[in-house]
């Protein structure tokens, strides 16, 4: 006979799990209790209540009331009914250690690592979007304005909120800008007013970790108000202790972490626009201009192209009184740190104050424009970002003099390059044809006439028929044709044409790059001054000039060298001509926007737009 605490548990384990009489009477059964079977049918009956079944219990049993009971085998037991677990349990706890796990990263990227993980992140997502965007919209019928405006707005917005060095190389993409749709030539050119500042406690840190000093310690007084600044460092004036007044460019802290992972997104940029998004060759020059940008960053490379830039001035007579490089204090310079001497003059960005104090525009073209075409074909010491806030005029022992700042952006043209840039130059103009082909072609060129053009930055016609020259619409189309299938037929002749122009990039001297964008950059100040001088004719007598003092001519073939140069003078001189009556004509009619640079810029936009498909914007040559 069960007992009746056995009883008893059994119901309670009934109200407790739910358990019904059957299941009750099979556990007594499994338990060797041998039960009266008028117990059964009220196990059996849900209302059953625990005072019916004790009562039940004390019936006494009889014989026949019981039979034997054999044990279930355990094989045959059915497993225990288990509750399941909720499934999102699971994910819900994965999640929690993902975002855990998410959260430390950034949180670390951003404590240490100037968030440079996030902002590149960002840009890989904003250029896929970019990718996908022209991958489905750039078709026939599509309104490609429109595409290229959204996708100028994305870039754009990438480059100002990520900054430091992105602005940088948005400005290196916005000095390219000519290639590319008018948009970004508008909306990258105003990459060039942007010039973040750190507050002066990171600046201080950052000078105390280089000179184990901070600068109030080291200087007998220094403004902690950034006088100027730019997408890489901003410059503090200051007075040593021995009495000398100094210019103390800071790097901006964030860039030292930064510069591989922006470097890194650069490089992602490049290919994108190479492979999806334009389709033109531009990411062979990658490895070059990250180079550049590298060496840039570090303050005692800079020094050091200040010094060499100084000593080949001094061994050029005719330049050493004109131009003026400041000094560098080399015990107050580091690799994130330059101190040079204080230069007070006028800066070439104001032009009321250069009027106001008597500069002659055409002084400061003319040494400008001798000064840069000196490095560029005689000295092979070139400054890449002569830009009009680079430089200084002053009055100097009563004559005018320019002051060049600015020396992070250096190219070093090896002898053989800078002997075939100067061939390039006077062969362009005596016409021959077939050096200029030579050239071009091991260049990895394959258009000498629109190559000329182009280093010109003025139309160059051969004494032959142009193997360019096509009409204005091809297909059957009709000029009134759609807007949109004019843009598309315009860009996509575009890519053609500049897969043709470079048709080997492993030939191609990549310091042609820096070079346009000197020759760029100086054409604009001119054009900017009112075009007071010939700048082509100041260019081509230097190339000539300059093949005449190589150093491994012997006696003759350097006295034919020097006739020759003074043939190659008086010919060029005769462009003087079409310089002078387009002077006459800008001061008679009183147009400041008529000059010689302007005339060249309008012929170089219909060469660009007939062959190459590019609208080229005014601000294209005076950023």
């Amino acid at each position: 006979m069960c007992s009746l605490r056995l009883l008893d548990s059994l119901l309670m384990t009934k109200r407790g799990r739910g358990m019904s009489n059957g299941s009750i009477g099979r556990r007594l059964a499994t338990r060797s209790c041998r039960l009266s079977p008028e117990l059964l049918p009220f196990l059996h009956t849900t209302g059953s209540s625990r005072l019916q079944l004790r009562r039940i219990a004390t019936i006494p049993p009889t014989r026949e009331q019981f039979s034997r009971i054999t044990a279930v085998p355990p094989t045959d037991l059915k497993p225990p009914r288990v509750k399941p677990r909720m499934p999102w349990g699971r994910w819900q706890r994965r999640l929690m250690w993902t975002g855990a796990v998410v959260g430390l990263v950034f949180a670390q990227d951003y404590y240490t690592n100037e968030s440079s993980l996030y902002r590149n992140i960002k840009c890989v997502i904003v250029l896929s979007i970019v990718a996908a965007d022209y991958k489905l919209n750039f078709n026939e019928g599509r309104d490609i304005d429109a595409l290229h405006a959204r996708v100028a707005d994305r870039v754009y917005n990438l480059i100002a909120s990520n900054g430091g060095l992105y602005i940088k190389m948005g400005q290196a993409l916005a000095m390219q800008a000519a290639v590319l749709p008018p948009v970004f030539q508008r909306k990258f050119a105003q990459l060039f007013d942007m010039a973040p500042q750190d507050p002066w406690s990171e600046l201080e840190k950052l000078f105390t970790k280089d000179f184990g000093k901070r600068p109030d310690e080291v200087f007998r007084y220094i403004d902690h108000r950034a006088v100027a600044s730019a997408s890489v460092a901003q410059v503090h004036k200051a007075q040593l202790k021995t009495g000398e007044w100094v210019a103390v460019k800071i790097q901006h802290p964030k860039i030292e972490k930064q510069v591989n992972w922006d470097l890194g997104a650069y490089r992602l940029v490049m290919y994108i626009y190479d492979r999806f998004i334009f389709d033109i060759p531009v990411y062979f020059t990658v490895d070059y201009t990250c180079n550049r940008l590298l060496t840039e960053i570090d303050f005692q490379n800079e020094a050091q192209n200040a010094e060499n830039m100084n000593a080949a001035l001094q061994a050029e007579p005719s330049l050493r009184n004109r131009v003026y490089i400041p000094k560098v204090y080399h015990s107050f310079t580091s690799r994130h740190v330059l101190t040079t001497e204080w230069i007070d003059g006028v800066s070439l960005t104001n032009r009321e104050e250069l009027d106001r104090a008597g500069y002659s525009k055409t002084q400061i073209m003319d040494t400008m424009i001798n000064l840069f075409a000196a490095q560029i074909f005689n000295w092979g010491v070139v400054h890449c970002d002569p830009h009009v806030g680079n430089q200084i005029v002053r009055w100097q022992d009563g004559r005018l003099q320019l002051v060049l700042i600015d020396h992070g952006l250096y190219i070093y043209e090896s002898p053989e390059f800078r002997q075939q840039y100067c061939d390039l130059w006077k062969n362009m103009f005596v016409f021959n044809d077939k050096a200029i082909r030579d050239i071009a072609i091991s260049w990895g060129i394959g258009s000498p006439e629109l190559f000329a053009s182009a280093t010109l930055l003025r139309p160059y016609k051969s004494g032959g028929v142009r193997p360019d020259r096509r009409p204005e619409s091809t297909g059957g189309e009709s000029p009134q044709g759609s807007r949109e299938h004019q843009d598309y037929e315009m860009q996509t002749r575009m890519k053609d044409q500049f897969k043709q122009f470079i048709q080997d990039t492993n030939k191609m001297p990549l310091e042609l790059i820096f070079l346009g964008r000197n020759m760029r950059i100086v054409q604009g100040c001119n054009q900017l001054m009112g075009s007071p001088v010939n700048r082509i004719k100041i260019l081509a007598n230097w190339a000539s000039r300059s093949l005449a003092m190589l150093p491994n001519l012997t006696f003759r073939q350097r006295v034919m060298a020097w006739t020759n140069h003074l043939v190659f003078k008086f010919v060029v001189g005769l462009s003087d001509i079409g310089f002078w009556v387009t002077k006459i004509r800008q001061i008679v009619l009183r147009r400041d926007n008529e000059g010689f640079e302007d005339l060249l810029e309008r012929q170089m936009k219909g060469i660009a737009k007939k062959n190459f498909g590019i609208q080229i914007q005014d601000e294209a040559f005076t950023s």
